[in-house]
């Protein structure tokens, strides 16, 4: 039986600070070997100290066209995205009325380009590497209580042809990005990363719920530390 469990009353995080330590310290959530933690993006940004003050952004020329097609962004936050896509051309965002997506270096294409505004003054951005602090986290974890977990970290994220959003994988660690199968003559892909993403947001929810880790138990995957978010993207 698969099983998914919140974490809930983990602490409110408001800047840099060492997320594994905060996990273990939480000794009601108990963790099992092969167990999958999934982790909002959010709460990874904050604890590795990803804010950028808004007010030291000036606008370029093309965030401030870009603002006039999307009038609720802010055109201090369009240049955050255009920066995150690493191209000053705008060449890879994707703009539909209200929607401004964005593809990011590693190949990933998330709404806003991964950026959110926190608050008046302060947006966050993702790591540039959400691998690598899934590996991180993992190790710890495993150091300290002696189990070993597969982390997801996952993004909320919206879609052009339908309305709300959903969570997806952004980075992992111990578990395949693709699930294969064959039946027959024919070898079924499934981006199982996303599957158990999406599976973590029944209880994650959006802003204000404070629910941003989430436990997946009875899960059957082979543990993979050479698993990478690049192996799921095209």
């Amino acid at each position: 039986m698969i099983t998914i469990e919140a974490l809930h009353n983990f602490p409110k995080i408001e800047k840099k600070c060492n997320l594994s330590a905060e996990i273990i310290k939480k000794e009601a959530f108990t963790i099992h070997n092969n167990d999958v933690l999934c982790i909002a993006s959010k709460l990874i940004s904050k604890s590795e100290g990803l804010f950028v003050d808004l007010n030291s952004i000036s606008p370029s020329q093309l965030a401030l066209r870009l603002h006039q097609q999307i009038p609720r962004k802010d055109p201090r936050l369009i240049k955050i995205i255009i920066d995150q896509t690493e191209d000053k051309s705008g060449k890879k965002l994707q703009i539909s009325k209200n929607f401004i997506g964005g593809w990011l270096p590693n190949g990933l294409f998330l709404t806003s380009a991964g950026v959110d505004k926190i608050d008046a003054g302060t947006a966050i951005v993702l790591p540039k590497n959400c691998d690598e602090i899934a590996k991180r986290i993992s190790d710890d974890i495993f150091d300290q209580l002696k189990v070993r977990v597969a982390i997801i970290i996952t993004d909320s994220d919206g879609r052009i042809d339908k309305k709300g959003a959903t969570q997806v994988a952004i980075g992992l660690y111990g578990v395949s990005g693709l699930r294969k199968s064959q039946y027959q003559d024919k070898t079924n892909v499934e981006t199982i990363c996303d599957m158990l993403a999406a599976s973590a947001g029944l209880l994650m929810g959006q802003k204000g719920k404070m629910l941003p880790i989430v436990k997946i138990h009875g899960i059957d995957y082979t543990f993979d530390k050479f698993a990478t978010i690049r192996d799921a993207v095209n």
